[in-house]
């Protein structure tokens, strides 16, 4: 059967640049930044394999303060331990939060207000759920429906809600809002809880782009790659099937592509670019900035209506 113009926009966007990276490499290596101090970041889902790949970057930068939040506080403190080993300076603050509970987040905001001063730079939202693959609604479970959005689409509006007073008034800070997506968003031929939830949170960060830019946020969906994780053991274990061949991907590429992209030079010009749309860790940065004014002119990378 042939691909549908909408499976054919998929596999476009995977490929948007030539080159796909699987591992850090030198343009956006974490170790060769010198972030300002002091900067903070919040990672909601600081473990695993994303999350940690993300800590360990902003460690290996130089962050002066790295706030480490999900439910399992003991996955939480064994990323805490390594992230000590990369930066003994970088003072770590391990708190537990549900991202589907509104006051566990706000929670969360407050503990990181009192901890750091009422200084945040970066805050991603890692945290991620997903039920048995598959192509069949009827087939799905409702709770698998109902759990995606209130973790991808809801959760991240919890983040939002509650952590955009102290991004948008941190004097001098990063303003960036992250929230890790997957390249099942622009995806309509797989599992529909996973897939429209994603795609619901991408349309959100592009609402907060539309709302908060004026006021200097950064926001961006980012694609974290292909990566071995409980999440994608727990799916292989659900539908019986392996897809390994398609995990390749270091966790430290993502975290590198999320320092890079509100790091020193030329910043400015990315931020203006790449606000508010959708990214994938996987392409080659050089390549990406060659089609900036493309992007810009031409407003790529969002959700279309055609019309």
């Amino acid at each position: 059967m042939s691909q549908t113009l909408s499976q054919l926009n998929a596999q476009a966007c995977r490929d948007f640049v030539p080159t796909l990276h699987t591992t850090p490499y030198p343009a956006i290596d974490a170790s060769l930044v010198n972030l300002p101090s002091p900067y903070t970041v919040c990672i909601i889902g600081g473990h695993g394999a994303a999350g940690g790949g993300i800590a360990r970057s902003y460690a290996r930068a130089g962050a002066s303060g790295i706030i480490l939040a999900a439910r399992n506080r003991q996955a939480l403190e064994t990323t805490a331990t390594e992230l000590r080993t990369i930066h003994p300076n970088t003072k770590i603050l391990v708190e537990e939060c549900d991202i589907t509970s509104s006051t566990s987040v706000g929670s969360l905001a407050n503990a990181t207000k009192a901890a750091f001063n009422n200084h945040l730079d970066v805050l991603v939202v890692n945290s991620g759920v997903s039920g048995p693959m598959g192509t069949d609604i009827i087939q799905e479970s409702p709770e698998d429906f109902q759990t995606a959005f209130n973790v991808h689409a809801v959760g991240t509006f919890h983040a939002a809600h509650w952590f955009l007073p102290l991004l948008l008034g941190t004097e001098g800070g990063a303003k960036s809002f992250v929230a890790i997506s997957s390249m099942a968003t622009p995806t309509v031929s797989m599992h529909s809880h996973y897939c429209a939830s994603k795609a619901a949170q991408a349309r959100f960060v592009e609402l907060l782009f539309e709302q908060y830019a004026g006021r200097g946020l950064f926001c961006a969906s980012v694609h974290p790659g292909g990566l071995k994780s409980e999440l994608s053991e727990r799916v292989m274990e659900h539908t019986g099937s392996r897809f390994d061949r398609l995990l390749a991907d270091s966790p430290d590429l993502v975290g590198s592509f999320c320092v890079w992209l509100a790091k020193g030079e030329a910043s400015e010009r990315r931020k203006e670019v790449l606000n508010g749309r959708f990214l994938s860790c996987k392409w080659d940065v050089n390549e990406l900035e060659a089609r900036f004014d493309e992007i810009y002119e031409k407003d790529l990378l969002k959700f279309r209506i055609a019309v």
